[in-house]
């Protein structure tokens, strides 16, 4: 039976020498494909899809990170991705001249201080996406020259979309005007 959409040749190429991982739904959306390839690879792959002929209608669409460390059931394919990293950093391109969306999940090098390269000098738009994504979750790109902070104040240096993020605390501290001291109390967690 004939496809009408595939997988552009052009990245297979490309990435034959990587170890990737790579995913599509026939059912949900036949067009969609989900690819798993590690940083080293990223930047060129960038080039690629705005210089190459037939894909350089590409548009990047988002950019957002998964923190992958509290992950349990995880299938056995994923096991070597996902034990030595806390962050997958994801990327979503869609192509207008094949009406295909692209997914990638970027295995980060470094766990204590996860980074890549900027490509925000191939895709303008990247520059506002990826300082979401360095504030947010604390990935550091390489050469990029804009790194203002957009949704925090500049004294803050937590990253809120992580995992270790404290939203509510253990326990209570205040000032008892009363008794003239500090006290602390344990906070009961209620989930709902």
């Amino acid at each position: 039976m004939y496809k009408k959409y595939v997988f552009p040749l052009q990245i297979f190429l490309i990435l034959e020498k990587s170890n990737i991982l790579f995913w599509n739904s026939k059912s949900l959306t036949p067009n969609s494909y989900v690819c798993l390839l590690s940083y080293k690879w990223f930047y060129t792959l960038n080039l690629i899809l705005r210089n190459e002929l037939f894909l350089n209608s590409s548009f990047l669409v988002e950019n957002t990170a998964i923190d992958t460390r509290f992950m349990n059931n995880v299938n056995n394919k994923l096991n070597l991705f996902f034990n030595n990293n806390k962050l997958l950093n994801c990327y979503i391109y869609y192509f207008l001249n094949l009406k295909l969306r692209l997914i990638f999940l970027i295995n980060l090098k470094n766990n204590y201080k996860p980074y890549m390269y900027s490509i925000d000098k191939i895709f303008n738009n990247a520059n506002w996406l990826e300082r979401e994504t360095s504030e947010m979750y604390g990935i550091l790109y390489y050469f990029k020259y804009d790194m203002r902070k957009l949704l925090l104040d500049y004294s803050k240096i937590e990253n809120p979309l992580l995992k270790d993020f404290s939203s509510e605390g253990i326990q209570d501290v205040f000032y008892n005007f009363f008794e003239n001291q500090v006290s602390i109390n344990k906070s009961e967690v209620i989930e709902l």
